[in-house]
């Protein structure tokens, strides 16, 4: 007879990590509910978190290329959990369906219909290493331009393949709500500086991420529990109820956290990847065109046609440039330092954002004849170009606009072979009446240097008699045109020296007569906007004229050709009331009288008893707008100055406060009304058991381990605390003796019951009654609550049972939860 098997700590060892991989592959079997389910929300997830790459593209493009990387991803995922593919086939097949889908979705403009083409796929990989930076240097949206469809497809792509994987074949299914959080995040970094997705959607993404992990955990612990006990568990009980808790957890601390967002929302830009990307195109590379301005007026150049345009409004105006930085010299685009947003210039790729630009929207081709130059003539807030011309393409490539200053640039500059198609909004403009009425504005302009005395002295001269911003813009635009004369110094013209430095505005402004043209009344009336409050600009361009009288108008919708005397420069203000305002500065052209004849008339101040203080130069990127209305309330007392600064912040805190306390406080709540409905259970028994169901689960919340098939005086052995076996006894006597229980001995069951729990309590600092308090343990259903030690089902408490002998079979109330 052969002895038997030798069994060795060894062997044992080995035959134990043999059976956990067995229960853990017995855990990631491909059940159906696992795979649709899974599926389906990572689905969700995925569309949730492509919202955050909405404004990069914001073209029906963006959907097909989303739809063919989600079916085709999810197909690669499926078959690699079906098949148990390794990772590698996996990569594999994932390239191949982005080789054979990625033109058609991504590059649609380079397939032929369905199928790709060699330059398609040259484009399509190329995008993969190169489309990154070209779609933080672009302006936003870009639509199917180019290859720049390719980042999203591929990031799509790969997480979708990601994700579903995962959630199929992984043993923690939710951590396939990684992928989506990433794209989401990817979204974020690559989107707009402006804060375009709503902070809704992300608390949404995190919230469904949350609840799915909550729901899957408690699933897969119910299949443990069930595997053990060896018979089915109540999924109602074991896995949709505390799923249904913990889901108005997470809903209750997202509508904290989005309210916090919307009533604190940031206060500036965000910090993006286009945000620190080095613009290609620097406007401090070229010279102002306002510095030329003279040229246009020169013999040759003032009858030479510029450009020919169709389809302007009436009286319509042609901007060359806006500029807003003055530096005692010159006034040019583009900060000093190329920081200010008027020097950040992007490729527009299809079209600019003017949603939030209220006024009549036009169609205006333009054909470049005589005009040269690298800035780019459009009209109002431009929309969309569309190039026509014979070099159409480059010039296309080449585009770049700022949408704070809408100077548009093409690299290399245009000549007379440029056509295109414009699409834009011209703003609504407010009459005189309402501009007197009109306030500063907030926006951010570089500040002026090196003005000239002159300037603020002729605002104090002209604008003494008004009261308001708004009145004395309006006074010195008028001073200017009633007191000015135009001459361009060509030809017979009187003698008037050309450019806009500080000495020539300081001339205009002191001599008898004020003789100069567009350049320099544009140059001194935004200076003296400023000097009033107003942020200013220079904005040169065309129309029929020149601002001087001397044209005609031109008809809307008809065909007009600009020469070189129809040049003009103008001035636009911010108003806090209908934003940038375009303003004429400049006088008709008349004749100019004789110096002799002039008497010089001094500027007349306001009489002061105390000297004004000097003026200090602030930053206009950070001066408030000044309170010139004697309406104004007066300023704040400090200590609500204080009040009103700290506020914020201490929302703030008690706010992040909240969201942390809310969970633990949904604990408390939920084991209050649980002892609630205990205490007042509709009969005296109900109320002893209730008694003595609030004692077991707080052993279970202070640790004490509790066998699921553990009688009364069994659950109390070892137990800490006093007074938790007199109490298991009067609970027996209660449930199984003779006669009936009466609300006096119910009324002694919960005080014996409060005494036994306050004892559990002695002996444990602060920390540890804080962590008892806030305990899951008791919440949990009762096949997960009470170790591994139960043999048998758990069932549902019974406080209002009925007697033993009135129970007709049932089990025994001894075991199991009473």
């Amino acid at each position: 007879m052969s002895a038997p098997p030798v069994v060795t700590p060894a062997s044992t060892e080995r035959g134990r990590r043999s059976t956990r991989r067995s229960d853990r592959r017995d855990a990631r079997r491909l059940a159906p509910f696992r795979l649709v389910g899974g599926t389906l929300a990572v689905w969700l997830l995925l569309a949730v978190a492509s919202v955050s790459w909405w404004p990069v593209y914001r073209d029906q493009a963006m959907i097909v290329a989303a739809v063919t990387a989600i079916v085709l991803g999810t197909l690669v995922a499926v078959v690699g959990a079906v098949l148990r593919l390794p990772f590698v086939a996996v990569a594999v097949a994932t390239v191949a369906a982005f080789t054979i889908a990625g033109v058609p979705a991504a590059v649609p403009g380079q397939a032929a219909g369905i199928l790709p083409t060699g330059q398609g796929l040259l484009a399509l990989f190329a995008g993969v290493a190169l489309g990154w930076k070209q779609l933080v240097t672009i302006s936003l949206p870009v639509g199917s331009y180019e290859a720049l469809l390719v980042p999203y497809f591929v990031t799509l792509l790969v997480a979708t393949v990601t994700a579903v994987s995962v959630a199929t074949r992984a043993s923690r299914q939710e951590l396939a709500s990684i992928p989506a959080l990433a794209l989401f995040a990817v979204g974020i970094v690559v989107g707009p500086s402006r804060l375009d997705t709503s902070i809704v959607t992300a608390v949404v993404l995190v919230a469904i991420a949350l609840v799915w992990a909550l729901t899957v955990r408690h699933a897969r612990r119910a299949v443990a529990v069930a595997t053990t006990i060896g018979s089915a568990v109540p999924i109602a009980r074991s896995v949709v109820r505390p799923a249904l808790v913990g889901t108005g957890t997470i809903v209750a601390a997202a509508v904290v956290a989005t309210g916090l967002g919307l009533v604190a929302p940031p206060a500036n830009d965000r910090t993006v990847a286009r945000t620190d990307v080095v613009k290609p195109f620097d406007p401090r590379d070229y010279v102002s065109p306002l510095s030329g301005f003279r040229a246009y007026e020169e013999r040759a150049a003032a009858d030479t046609a510029q450009l020919r345009v169709t389809g302007l409004p009436e009286n319509g105006f042609v901007r060359i440039a806006t500029l807003d930085t003055y530096d005692g010299v010159v006034y040019r685009v583009g900060g000093s330092d190329g920081s200010a947003s008027s020097g950040t210039f992007e490729r527009v790729p299809t079209s600019v954002d003017v949603r939030g630009v209220d006024g009549t929207t036009v169609r205006v081709g333009v054909t470049l004849e005589g005009y040269r130059g690298v800035w780019l003539p459009t009209v109002g807030d431009l929309e969309r170009v569309e190039f026509t011309g014979s070099d159409s393409e480059d010039e296309r490539g080449a585009f770049f606009y700022n949408g704070s200053t809408q100077t548009g640039a093409v690299v290399g500059g245009v000549g007379n072979r440029t056509s295109y198609a414009l699409t834009a909004v011209v703003p609504d403009q407010p009459t005189d009446t309402q501009l007197a009425a009109a306030r500063p504005g907030n926006a951010a302009v570089p500040t002026a240097r090196d003005v000239p005395d002159a300037v603020r002295e002729t605002v104090e001269a002209t604008t003494d008699a008004e009261t308001t911003a708004g009145a004395k813009l309006v006074a010195m635009i008028q001073a200017l045109k009633r007191n000015g004369y135009v001459s361009h110094g060509v030809g017979d013209d009187r003698m008037s020296r050309s450019g806009h430095g500080a000495d020539r505005i300081q001339e205009l402004l002191t001599s008898p007569l004020m003789v100069g043209d567009q350049e320099q009344y544009a140059a001194a009336a935004a200076l003296m906007a400023d000097e009033l409050g107003f942020p200013a600009r220079v904005v040169m361009g065309f129309t029929a004229g020149g601002d001087s009288g001397s044209g005609g108008t031109s008809a809307s919708g008809a065909t007009t050709t600009f020469r070189g005397s129809d040049v003009t420069a103008r001035i636009e203000v911010d108003t806090a009331q209908w934003g940038w305002v375009m303003l004429n500065p400049n006088p008709s052209v008349r004749e100019i009288p004789n110096e002799q004849q002039q008497t010089p008339q001094p500027v007349t101040r306001p009489e002061t008893v105390v000297p004004p203080p000097p003026v200090d130069q602030q930053d206009q990127d950070q001066q408030a707008p000044p309170q010139s209305d004697r309406n104004t309330p007066p300023v704040q007392p400090l200590w609500l100055q204080i009040l009103l600064a700290a506020l914020p912040w201490v929302l703030g805190v008690l706010g992040v406060a909240a969201l942390v306390l809310l969970p633990f406080g949904v604990i408390v709540l939920l084991k209050r009304v649980r002892r609630r409905r205990r205490r007042r259970a509709p009969t005296p028994r109900g109320r002893v058991v209730g008694a003595w169901e609030e004692y077991r689960d707080a052993l279970l919340d202070r640790g004490h381990d509790v066998a699921g098939s553990a009688t009364r005086r069994e659950t109390v052995v070892g137990a800490p605390g006093d007074g938790g076996t007199g109490l298991a006894a009067l609970a027996d006597r209660a449930v199984f003796g003779p006669s009936d229980v009466d609300q006096r001995a119910a009324d002694r069951m919960w005080s014996a019951a409060d005494e036994a729990i306050s004892t559990l309590h002695t002996g444990r600092n602060r920390r540890e009654r804080f962590r008892t308090a806030v305990s899951l343990r008791s919440l949990r259903g009762p096949d997960r609550r009470r170790g591994s030690t139960g043999q048998g089902p758990a069932r549902r408490g019974d406080y209002d049972g009925r007697r033993p002998d009135e129970r007709r079979g049932r089990p025994s109330e001894d075991r199991g939860r009473p």
